[in-house]
């Protein structure tokens, strides 16, 4: 279906209640909007035939309309099939309608993650305004905020234009959470659709008037112990103040907080996550009275499926809170602060008058817009707005719809401004890591370098080490020498340093350095326990195969720093070994020699 801004919600407002269908989930109904990709239900096969809806006209409707008020018309493989809105629950299907504030909502950072829930049957995303543009800074009365356009004035033009007719759930992060689903609520109150949090940025203690949560809200956060919105907050000072902030009235509100999880929730976690509670959220919308655990306890079992034990606290009634736990929870690690930006160059003003018309599109469609991409929507605003001015002049709506088409054509303008600006600072972004990745990699090689002319592993391995021994191990096939240490009884300690057997020589070693606890070792051989530090290097490719079968690979124990192991690939002559005091092994040998931790 060619993409037709006049049907943007900025330019067209949606002032009625839209259509409902089925969805995937039982018992619960999904909103139907133009351009939505649904299912028919064709009575003469009995089979679902897939269909684009083509227009929902409205009463009063600024549009050019085909079809009367309270008719659907949807464009299949029958052609065009026209429905009343009242046939929708019973002859059309759909995924649920989730509506992503940009602001915040990490549409850049996590935009794979919103790509492949939007593939799923369940749902489809769509994405309101962009960041980075006039109106994504804090409002008045915060530090650094300003007047209008702001995040406050953002949340109030999603509500003018009637975004939420068209969302069954909301999905917002960080400042978008603190200050734009505040704004929402307020206009709302009770009638607002569900809203799954990240950050839990509308449960804090925030600059200005308080928060008018509202009683009936459904809310269900997502929050990190290493989010620095934890600031330096234990995390039951974290949970707590969270908790107060919720009216002691409300029974519908849950927080899932994840020890592990960031400021930006990585992408393993909020893929795992963000389906089940969105589920949960819409569940809970439809009955209020019924918790929807089910949902709740998927996205715990779901986290801890790969790794991250989370903590669910839930509403079982008014000001009645309940916890249970997924998994061994970790220590309560303090969150790291924010990390200062890199300074960001000026930018030339822009060519033309930047505007805040927020637009509405699916994700999919946002994560391939580019700056060029933007000012092409720009330029067919434009055409829209001429062409309803030379064809519809006269018609009473047709001065508002290209005032409206002129208004959204300044707001692309405004997100081709700021897609080059964050493009602009990623390259930026990442330049500094290519700085930091060099410098480190030249301490290292300068470490190296200062190893080998000081004769020892970083000042550490030239002297005499203490260890308990365990099971010999045997060295077969070497075209290389190795180091050679005198077996011991197990149990006993003893002393070495490296010294080199003749050339293809056996040798049979018994040193298991390991970290500094008891441990059961590889291949059945009895518990050790080092004495002594252990020294970490690079994981070895394991060499080629010479002739006569003999391996001509070699790891190499290279000091860095204690309590860490592994290996450096390279090949050594003996001279190399007597010379830079360095513990080499055959590769193949490795596995009976060393441990990592």
């Amino acid at each position: 279906m060619q993409l037709v801004l006049q049907r943007q919600p900025y330019v067209r407002h949606q002032t009625e209640a839209l259509p409902k269908a089925q969805s995937r989930v039982e018992g619960l109904l999904a909103t139907v909007a133009e351009g939505d990709s649904v299912e028919f239900w064709h009575t003469s096969t009995h089979s679902w035939i897939p269909g684009i809806v083509e227009e929902i006209p409205q009463h009063n409707d600024l549009a050019i309309s085909q079809c009367a008020p309270g008719e659907v018309t949807v464009a299949c493989d029958l052609g065009q099939v026209k429905l009343a809105a009242t046939e929708c629950p019973a002859l059309l299907r759909k995924g649920f309608r989730i509506s992503l504030i940009a602001p915040g909502g990490g549409a850049d950072g996590n935009g794979p993650v919103y790509l492949e829930l939007a593939q799923l049957p369940e749902f489809q995303v769509d994405v309101i305004g962009r960041k980075s543009t006039l109106y994504d800074q804090y409002p008045e009365g915060w530090p650094g905020g300003r007047e209008p356009p702001n995040l406050a004035s953002y949340g109030r033009e999603v509500l003018d234009i009637g975004i939420p007719a068209r969302t069954d759930c909301w999905v917002c992060g960080s400042r978008g959470g603190q200050v734009s689903l505040p704004a929402i609520w307020e206009g709302l109150g009770n009638n607002t659709p569900p809203a799954v949090v990240l950050n839990g940025g509308c449960a804090m203690n925030l600059p200005g008037s308080p928060t008018r949560w509202p009683r009936e809200a459904v809310t269900i956060m997502l929050l990190g112990g290493q989010d620095w919105f934890r600031g330096s907050q234990s995390m039951g000072e974290y949970l707590g103040g969270t908790v107060r902030c919720v009216p002691s009235d409300n029974r519908t509100t849950a927080l899932l907080y994840v020890p592990e999880m960031k400021h930006m929730p990585q992408p393993e976690v909020l893929k795992a996550a963000l389906g089940p509670l969105i589920l949960a959220a819409l569940q809970w919308k439809h009955s209020p009275n019924k918790l929807p655990m089910k949902e709740l306890s998927d996205a715990g079992g779901a986290l801890l499926a790969i790794g991250f034990p989370s903590r669910l606290l839930f509403t079982g009634g008014p000001g009645q809170w309940q916890e249970m736990t997924f998994g061994q929870q970790p220590p309560d690690l303090p969150a790291k602060p924010l990390s200062p930006r890199n300074p960001r160059p000026p930018r030339a003003p822009p060519a033309v008058e930047l505007g805040t018309a927020p637009a509405v599109f699916p994700i999919e469609m946002v994560m391939d817009l580019t700056p060029e991409k933007h000012r092409e929507l720009a330029d067919q605003a434009l055409s829209e707005a001429t062409a309803i001015a030379s064809s519809f002049g006269a018609e009473p709506w047709a001065g508002t719809v290209r005032k409206r088409l002129l208004e959204l054509a300044a707001g692309q303008e405004g997100d081709a401004y700021a897609c080059e600006g964050d493009l602009e600072g990623k390259r930026i972004d990442e330049l500094k890591k290519q700085q930091k990745e060099q410098q480190q990699q030249l301490q290292l090689q300068q470490q190296q370098q200062q190893a080998r002319l000081s004769g020892t592993f970083s000042g550490q391995m030239g002297r005499q080490s203490s260890l308990h021994a365990g099971t010999p191990g045997t060295i077969a096939n070497t075209a290389h020498p190795t180091v050679r240490v005198a077996p011991s009884p197990q149990g006993q300690q003893i002393h070495y340093r490296p010294t080199v057997p003749a050339a293809g020589g056996v040798a049979r070693v018994v040193v298991r350095p390991s970290q500094h606890h008891e441990a059961a070792p590889t291949a059945g051989a009895p518990p050790y326990r080092s004495a002594a530090p252990v020294y970490s290097g690079q994981v070895p490719n394991l060499g080629q195969v010479g002739p006569g079968g003999a391996s001509t690979g070699y790891g190499q124990l290279q000091g860095a720093r204690p309590t860490q192991l592994s290996y450096q690939h390279h090949q050594l002559q003996p001279q190399h070994l007597q010379q830079q005091q360095q513990y080499s092994v055959h590769p193949q040998a490795a596995p009976q020699l060393w441990r990592r931790p």
